[in-house]
């Protein structure tokens, strides 16, 4: 559906745009048709069921939207045109949980957040009822974002079990927890959040300037390399296992009680591995 553009056409393979329009227009009869404002597009008959503007719209849905340097549609369907073996790219594929076993479960709950429908099951042992929001996606794993007792929280879905959608009531979604879910580039669901300063020594600083590692993250670069970096923690956990990874080039500044309960953490596996 998108149109042609002929001097750009011209452009990419050095001739002239006469060329162009003459090869649209005999050579491309029928294929192609010239619109109203001069421009070129195929005709309906000679489109794909699938327009090519969907690209750019799964690639936002999935969160590959900026993947490759160029996202533009010319430069998707260059690469897709392309033998595989040919191909000068490679991504390596995140490892994902494989949901097949729950597709029933996810189908019913996109449903139930669709009609506003409230939802029961279990969930590590416990009966759960709950009114869903939203499915998200964060690191190969999906969660279910509900309100339960008028907190919201996430429920990996691979973990819940008995679903059942309670058709015959509805509930209304509450703007201030769509707003808050929209606004989180996590699942991690606190109403209150603490600020956290770490020291990024130089040999690593380049990994967390290239993409953040952590919510909300800021940084600042000293004249030695080394970073000094602000993010705002839901759960000391969300903190530990990314410190944990990088040690000994992270050290947490503040606070200064986070700092001390990784240091006792730290002590206890080195007394269980020494004995």
């Amino acid at each position: 559906g998108d149109a042609l553009d002929k001097h750009q056409l011209a452009q990419d393979f050095q001739v002239d745009v006469r060329t162009i329009e003459r090869d649209l227009g005999e050579r491309l009869c029928g294929i192609v048709e010239r619109s109203s404002d001069g421009q070129w597009h195929l005709t309906h008959s000679a489109r794909s069921t699938i327009p090519g503007k969907h690209l750019h719209g799964y690639a936002r849905m999935s969160g590959t939207e900026n993947l490759f340097p160029d996202n533009s549609l010319r430069y998707v369907l260059k690469q897709l045109h392309t033998p595989e073996q040919q191909r000068t790219t490679q991504v390596q594929a995140i490892a994902h949980e494989d949901l097949r076993p729950h597709t029933q479960e996810f189908s019913q709950l996109q449903t139930a957040i669709e009609l506003k429908h409230p939802c029961r099951f279990a969930y590590k042992g416990k009966a759960r009822s709950v009114q869903p929001y939203k499915l998200i996606h964060k690191n190969g794993v999906w969660y279910l974002a509900a309100e339960e007792g008028g907190k919201l929280k996430n429920f990996s879905i691979a973990l819940i079990a008995g679903l059942h959608v309670d058709a015959t009531s509805n509930f209304e979604p509450k703007r201030v927890h769509k707003e808050y879910i929209d606004a989180k580039d996590d699942v991690w669901f606190t109403e209150d959040t603490t600020e956290v300063l770490l020291r990024v020594a130089p040999e690593v600083a380049h990994y967390f300037i290239r993409r953040p590692l952590l919510p909300h993250q800021q940084q600042r670069q000293d004249i030695d390399g080394s970073l000094l970096v602000t993010a705002h923690i839901n759960h000391i956990q969300q903190l530990l296992p990314v410190v944990r990874y990088w040690l000994p080039h992270v050290r947490i500044v503040q606070p200064v009680e986070w700092h001390d309960e990784l240091m006792t953490g730290l002590r206890g596996a080195l007394s269980q591995w020494e004995s």
